[in-house]
């Protein structure tokens, strides 16, 4: 009877003590269950984080192929724009040639044909995008007259003469004057004074030169251009003067370019 007493205490004993080491391991395994639970919800938030990023660089990537689409549409469109133009320059350039409306060759020509006259004033010259030739007052004009006289018709032979050998320049012919009173019943002012200078110069190259009136054109400026300072005689001597403009007449040419 004692000796199952006994063994009845060490059975309980033992029981109580094995129970005991199974606790703990669970809840050693509820522990690493927990940390891994929360590594896993951890994981989770990086994948989806990491997924966001990657639908944003996505869409990113997207846009710019769209852009580079668009930007190499433009760039081809901009080489065919850079191609036409260079062609209708290149053709333009070939019609000038073919024309003879080089202002570069006109400027050498008359200044060539003019070398007798150098000392007299004369100033051939490019300003804004013309080509200039100043005759001062004493090559052409006596004091207050409009009146060519034999040499002044001569003087202006070898400009004709250039002027003849390229019939699509254009030519204005415009008159100037110093500010000082006119002293003439023939003129009211300085204006008429101007104008019919002008106007003299075109009636020889038209009448004595056979130049086409169709290009040519007379205008006075009267005083009101001046190339000096009118206070000294030095200056309104510079301008009283006339100018004679070269302009190229291109209209047939840009025709010509349009219809490419």
């Amino acid at each position: 009877m004692k000796s199952n007493l006994i063994a009845s205490l060490w059975l309980v004993l033992l029981v109580a003590f094995s129970s005991c080491g199974t606790g703990k391991k669970l809840e050693a395994a509820q522990a690493d269950n927990a940390k891994l639970t929360s590594d896993l919800s951890a994981c989770n938030s990086n994948v989806a984080t990491a997924n966001a990023k990657i639908a944003e660089q996505n869409s990113q990537i997207t846009s710019l192929q769209g852009q580079n689409a668009s930007l190499a549409h433009d760039a081809a469109a901009y080489r065919e724009l850079i191609a036409d133009l260079k062609a209708r320059q290149q053709a333009l350039n070939a019609a000038l040639a073919e024309q003879g409306t080089s202002l570069k060759e006109i400027k050498e020509k008359i200044i060539a044909g003019l070398s007798q006259l150098q000392d007299s004033g004369i100033d051939v010259e490019f300003r804004e995008g013309l080509l200039w030739v100043d005759l001062p007052e004493k090559l052409l004009f006596a004091p207050g007259s409009a009146t060519l006289g034999s040499h002044a018709k001569d003087a202006l032979s070898p400009l004709a003469s250039v002027l003849n050998n390229y019939p699509r320049v254009q030519i204005y012919v415009v008159g100037h004057t110093d500010t000082l009173k006119i002293h003439t019943a023939r003129f009211q002012d300085n204006w008429s004074l101007s104008t019919e200078r002008a106007n003299s110069i075109v009636r020889v190259l038209k009448d004595n030169y056979n130049v086409d009136p169709a290009r040519l054109m007379a205008a006075g400026r009267s005083k009101y251009k001046p190339a000096a300072s009118n206070d000294t005689k030095e200056g309104r001597a510079l301008n009283r003067r006339i100018q004679i403009v070269l302009n190229p007449d291109l209209r047939k040419l840009w025709d010509m370019m349009n219809d490419q």
